[in-house]
């Protein structure tokens, strides 16, 4: 009679061992879409140009994604997102949010992403804010890639020249518009801004710019030229440091 019982023992010790090592894997699948922000390795960051728009929160699939409003001219940095479905909306900062800019894309996993809040409230342009994928392809070696964005509204079209230097790809780009990606080698930089109409008329100058080996870079403008008041035009640089080894 004691064989049964010692074989009883040892099947439920067995069950016992085998629910325990499967715990986590069905408790895990019962997560399905409350995936983890860092397993989808996704980011964003949020640059408030809109000189009119004041402070805005963040939803993403209905449902408020930050703790700390965003206001002009600054940026966010990036921070992991909680999902990549849409939409993606800004809302105003009060008791009875408004909405003020919906989008509707599908983000990618593993990639970075920056929304250039942009344009005016009082005209409903901050409509057409940009929303960017960061993530690039790896340059050769001893090169950095830099683009240009003109997020400056009424202003006219803008060059970007590099140590006195232009490309095409930086010339006359008019508002709300972004360059592609260009190469240069690594080294230090004096970027200016000048007016398309007056390629002698720099209206801003980002001083000593490392570009670094294998980093992309983003140059945008800010502000409205003409003006000295709190919406002074102005300049800023981002690093977009998640680079793909292959071609997109």
């Amino acid at each position: 009679m004691a064989k049964p019982n010692k074989s009883s023992f040892l099947v439920s010790l067995l069950l016992v061992t085998v629910g325990t090592l499967l715990l986590p894997f069905i408790s895990s699948c019962g997560k399905g879409a409350n995936a983890n922000p860092t397993g989808l390795n996704t980011q964003l960051q949020i640059v408030n140009l809109s000189p009119d728009i004041l402070p805005v929160n963040l939803y993403l699939n209905f449902i408020k994604e930050n703790s700390t409003n965003y206001t002009y001219p600054t940026n966010s940095g990036y921070f992991y997102i909680s999902t990549l479905q849409p939409p993606m909306q800004l809302r105003t900062a009060t008791l009875a949010p408004i909405n003020l800019v919906t989008i509707d894309s599908t983000l990618k996993a593993n990639s970075k992403y920056t929304l250039f809040i942009t344009g005016f409230r009082s005209d409903s342009s901050i409509k057409n804010s940009l929303l960017l994928l960061d993530t690039a392809t790896v340059p050769p070696l001893g090169r950095g890639l830099v683009r240009f964005i003109h997020c400056s509204p009424t202003s006219p079209p803008l060059d970007l020249k590099a140590n006195g230097t232009g490309s095409t790809q930086w010339m006359a780009i008019a508002f709300n518009k972004v360059s592609k990606y260009v190469q240069l080698p690594v080294g230090n930089y004096n970027f200016t801004i000048n007016l398309s109409t007056s390629p002698d008329n720099v209206q801003f100058q980002l001083s000593n710019v490392t570009i670094q080996d294998g980093r992309a870079y983003t140059i945008y403008t800010q502000g409205i030229v003409g003006r000295t008041d709190t919406v002074a035009f102005g300049a800023a640089i981002l690093t977009n440091n998640l680079l793909l080894k292959t071609t997109r």
